[in-house]
This record gives structure tokens, C-alpha cells and sequence, in this order.
């Protein structure tokens, strides 16, 4: 299989080893976002007839968590983890339209009480993203990006079982906007916001009760999600070093009730801080992996979680 790389709209037989690892930082973004807010929130786009496939590892666990606001202990339960494998793929069908999927594997487990863990395939998500925008300087390059995503349930899990469910059953649809700079000397940062519109769910009973109301229906109306995250970092010829800070906000919902379990259509709030490393060895030119870890900084409803992520990716050329 020959090297290749995206070069200003036309490919090259010579592999180019900045813009090789970029386009491994493009798909690693595919891989490491937390299952609660899948989104495609990179500045990266891959050139025509580019395929990027990969695999990754997620495990995240939290024995504190936000009762509101109220920060409590996890006696009931002990430490909560949620394990994953995600299948994901990127494919440049030009210079500015990209699509992309991810699908997950998931699987819960609480090391103490009697509640046993779930385990199934989650949600499959699909994406477009369209640059409309494309500046090179003399200074670097900067890039504005649009990303419409759909994303459905595959597998008949269910949701009323948190924390150790493996998703909330909702139907998403997801717009985003993306505006990322990259100078010369190989510093980059990278801003994006996204609204999440979350279709209704229907659980196992007849009635409950949720935000000082009680209903008697098995029907839940989700609130829909505000999503922003900003990154900073550098690139060097083989490799990616980097910060971020990644925030949810839902749009409505209410509180876990005291010492209750939590339920799908609580308000669930977080601040995530993280740094993410993206490699390409030696001898191995489309093929790379990452490193990434993350920790909650604050939140509401929600796991005090740490999470650690491992990937491999490969890239290869479907057409010229």
C-alpha cells in the first residue's frame, strides 16, 4: 500500500510527516469523547478519498458523585466503572466534506451491592462535517467547520437503570460549529459548541416521579444538551501534545432525589479537564495510536469521573 497524504487538494506519493499525524489526530477525536455526549468536535478534516479506521479502549470510574449539587460518597454501590470498545471510520469524500461513525461497546460494573452491571452494543453515530472555510497565511491556517450528526440506540438496552446503564435510549440529532487555528511553528487551539436536541424515551413502568412532579405515563421527555470544549496544544513531526477542557450543560431536568438513584431525564452538568498525546512511529506511516486521560472537575448529577482511553488507528487510500 503506497504512503499517502492530502497536500492542497492533490495527493502525494511522498508522506509528509505533519500532515500525517494530523490526520491521526483527526480520527483519534472520533474515539475519545465520552459516551454521555458522543460528538465530532476536531479541527482536523480528511483529505479526498482518505479512510481513517480505528479501535479504542475506554474505561472511566467514580466511587464520589454530585447528589444536585451536593458532593456524597458511593457507599451503596462503591466505585462505578463503565468500560467500552469503539469501532469508528472517517472518509474524506472531498478536501471539505468529510463523514464519519462510531459505534460502542458497553459494559458496566459497581463493586459493592447487589446490583449486577449491563453490557451491550450502545449507539451508532453518524456525521457529516463541511468547511466552508479555509485561510492560509503566511502564519499558520485557520478553519471554520460545521458538523451535523445523527446518532440511534442499536441494541434494546435499558435506560432506567443508572448509573449502571450503558446509555439513555434517546434519539440524537447534533449541530456543531468548530473554529480551529494552527501556525507554522506547529502550535495550534481548537473552540467548538454544540446543541444536542434529544428525542423522548419510553421506560418499564407505568409512573414516576421526577423534578417535584409525578407522572403517569412511561413516557420521559429529555431536556436537550448545550456542549462546548476548547483544546490547546503542539505538534511535532511524529507526534501531538495537547490540553482540554470539555463542558455539558442540560437544558432542563431535575435533581436526583435524596438517596435515590439517579433517573434519564435528570439535569446532568459537568467540567472536564484532560491532555491527549497522538503518536506515529517509526515505520509505520499511516499507523498510529494515543493516549488520552481526563478527570471531572465539577458537576451536577453526575460521577466525579476518571477516565482513561487507549487507540489505535490506520489510515488508507480508497481512491485518487
Amino acid at each position: 500500500m503506497k504512503n499517502i497524504t492530502y497536500i492542497r487538494g492533490k495527493y502525494s506519493k511522498v508522506y509528509f510527516l505533519k500532515e500525517s499525524v494530523l490526520l491521526l489526530y483527526f480520527c483519534t477525536f472520533l474515539l475519545t469523547i465520552s459516551a454521555p455526549a458522543q460528538t465530532f468536535t476536531d479541527g482536523q478534516m480528511m483529505g479526498k478519498g482518505l479512510f481513517c479506521g480505528g479501535l479504542s479502549y475506554t474505561h472511566d470510574s467514580w466511587k464520589n458523585y454530585w447528589e444536585g449539587t451536593l458532593k456524597r460518597d458511593n457507599l451503596n454501590l462503591g466505585t462505578v466503572s463503565t468500560q467500552s470498545i469503539t469501532a469508528m471510520g472517517a472518509l474524506g469524500i472531498n478536501k471539505n466534506i468529510n463523514v464519519m461513525f462510531m459505534l460502542p461497546y458497553v459494559w458496566t460494573e459497581a463493586t459493592a451491592g447487589t446490583l449486577t452491571g449491563m453490557r451491550g452494543v450502545q449507539d451508532l453515530m453518524i456525521g457529516v462535517k463541511y468547511r466552508p472555510l479555509d485561510l492560509k497565511s503566511d502564519f499558520g491556517r485557520f478553519n471554520v467547520m460545521a458538523v451535523g450528526a445523527f446518532s440511534a440506540p442499536m441494541s434494546n438496552y435499558t435506560a432506567d437503570f443508572l448509573p449502571l446503564s450503558i446509555g439513555l435510549e434517546a434519539k440524537t440529532l447534533q449541530g456543531r460549529l468548530i473554529a480551529h487555528y494552527r501556525t507554522k511553528q506547529g502550535i495550534f487551539a481548537t473552540a467548538q459548541m454544540g446543541y444536542i436536541w434529544r428525542s423522548n424515551i419510553t421506560i418499564d413502568r407505568t409512573s414516576y416521579y421526577t423534578d417535584g412532579q409525578q407522572f403517569n405515563s412511561n413516557e420521559v421527555e429529555m431536556p436537550h444538551v448545550t456542549h462546548f470544549s476548547a483544546r490547546a496544544g503542539y505538534m511535532q513531526e511524529r507526534m501531538i501534545l495537547e490540553a482540554f477542557f470539555d463542558n455539558m450543560n442540560t437544558l432542563g431536568g431535575g435533581d436526583i432525589r435524596r438517596n435515590d438513584m439517579p433517573f434519564p431525564s435528570n439535569r446532568m452538568n459537568f467540567s472536564k479537564v484532560g491532555i491527549m498525546a497522538t503518536y506515529r512511529p517509526y515505520g509505520y506511516q499511516n499507523f498510529g495510536f494515543t493516549l488520552s486521560a481526563s478527570t471531572t472537575l465539577a458537576g451536577r448529577n453526575v460521577g466525579q469521573s476518571n477516565n482513561i482511553t487507549a487507540s489505535v488507528l490506520y489510515i488508507i487510500k480508497c481512491w485518487e
